[in-house]
């Protein structure tokens, strides 16, 4: 049986079977002839993988230059490293002062994007409301930032800017400020799968919600039965769509369920006529097929997102948002374990699938995939896992990077050294980039004005320079 390759996905059999879906053929038809066409040209999209609980980035980015690779060994008893003799180099434009990195050798489509220019690390960016350095902080010239070490304030300082509780995200508050480029903004703002998060939603532009499998989630009851009964759900209808209301709360409240409802079936018909695009593997002998393809939410999440984006031209969008929620990586224990055999494999899977697809569909310059994090782990382990920490690693991919190079600085993995801090526990590196820069480079790109940036990104203007070039 053919083996599955993310380099030849090709558009015509990519594409091809959506034409054929009864019912919504017109549709299709629509969607297939627009995805290399002039109007892609003004398309853009970012797409936010947020890796919920705290990459390890020790383990994803491994230092392996002779020095350095001895010394993350030293720094983590009880988590089995892979050998060195299996680590590959990152080539890297810009100079790193003799240390290397590697991917895990579980990373492959991950390596050959790199390797591609397609994919661009981020290293060593987290929450900064302005520079700081470990001198600084051991003569107390500054403070930690409240959020560092923490899962809800750490999500709140990369996806919002704020605090805990924080209403509007980035992704919303760009989408706020790019309204006039949709000629409908209904479906500015998407979350896939399962969400507890603000990064969709801003003042103007709310987020919609759809499932992980390409359901548009719907006011619960609508649909099938409701406490059991199909009558009790016809009447509930009923009620939500009853026109002879005089109050002005009421009639406001029916306005927003109407709204809901009509925008829930545009979604729901949009995927109708996409069941057949950028399909999911189903060749069972397939290496790790069952949590690389099967069992992989994430790369189903990503094809609802390829959906979605397929059907922009319906859905009236000319730019786009989009969150996925990835779970799993607050690998306090057995760290190895679920990163390599889980997380890994799904991640890797995801990220080669998702490029295929986009080429597949000539989209790949107007979408931009990027990862989120709240923290990377400590330099030590605490056994078999690692704790929380502070800076980190993120990825960006799409035919728009400027990938196959490290943004940012690789430090000697030395706990006395100047990368690291260990006033409040154990090491934890210290960001020389904050994610104000990274997020304002990613919207920038997206459309939004220089001038718009610090209404969304309030500290960016502390920082010497207010993009990162990755873009």
């Amino acid at each position: 049986m053919q083996k599955f390759d993310a380099t030849k996905i090709n558009r015509r059999s990519f594409l091809g079977g959506a034409a054929l879906l009864g019912g919504f053929s017109p549709l299709a038809l629509q969607m297939a002839a627009t995805t290399a066409n002039a109007q892609a040209n003004s398309y853009r999209a970012l797409v936010c993988l947020y890796l919920d609980g705290g990459l390890d980035h020790y383990h994803t980015m491994i230092p392996c230059d002779q020095t350095n690779y001895a010394a993350i060994v030293g720094q983590r008893s009880g988590i089995t490293m892979p050998p060195r003799s299996a680590l590959t180099p990152l080539t890297t434009r810009t100079s790193q002062g003799g240390r290397q990195v590697a991917f895990h050798p579980i990373l492959t489509q991950s390596k050959r994007l790199y390797d591609q220019g397609k994919l661009a690390v981020i290293y060593g960016h987290g929450n900064l409301d302005e520079p700081i350095t470990r001198a600084d902080l051991e003569a107390g010239r500054v403070k930690l930032p409240s959020a560092v070490g923490s899962h809800i304030d750490s999500n709140a300082a990369i996806h919002t800017f704020g605090l805990e509780g924080a209403r509007y995200g980035w992704g919303g508050l760009a989408m706020d400020s790019l309204q006039a480029s949709n000629p409908d903004n209904l479906f500015a703002s998407i979350g896939v799968g399962q969400l507890n998060n603000p990064f969709n939603d801003g003042r103007a532009v709310q987020m919609i919600k759809a499932d992980t499998w390409g359901r548009a989630t719907n006011i619960s009851g609508l649909e099938g039965t409701l406490f059991g009964s199909s009558v009790a759900s016809a009447e509930l209808d009923s009620i939500l769509r009853r026109a002879d209301m005089t109050n002005a709360l009421d009639k406001d409240y029916l306005g927003v369920n109407q709204r809901v409802m009509s925008s829930y079936r545009r979604l729901g018909d949009a995927f109708a006529a996409t069941q057949s695009l950028a399909p999911i593997p189903t060749d069972t002998t397939l290496p790790n097929y069952t949590v690389a393809w099967r069992d992989n939410d994430v790369v189903a999440s990503l094809r609802t997102v390829l959906r979605c984006i397929a059907s922009r031209a319906t859905l009236n969008v000319n730019r786009q948002v989009f969150f996925i929620n990835m779970r799993n990586f607050d690998t306090h224990g057995n760290m190895a374990g679920d990163l390599e055999k889980n997380n890994f494999l799904r991640l890797d899977a995801a990220l080669g699938y998702f490029y295929a697809a986009l080429t597949a569909m000539g989209l790949e310059n107007n979408v931009t995939l990027f990862t989120t994090s709240e923290f990377g782990r400590s330099l030590k382990s605490n056994g078999d896992g690692t704790d929380h920490g502070w800076g980190g690693v993120s990825f960006v991919l799409g035919g728009a990077v400027k990938g196959g190079d490290i943004y940012g600085n690789l430090v000697d993995i030395n706990p006395a050294g100047p990368g690291f801090q260990s006033i409040n526990g154990p090491p934890i590196s210290i960001p020389t980039i904050a994610n104000q820069q990274y997020c304002a480079t990613l919207a920038s790109w997206l459309g939004v004005a220089e001038a718009n940036l610090p209404d969304i990104f309030p500290n960016l203007n502390r920082f010497a320079s207010t993009k990162l070039g990755f873009l």
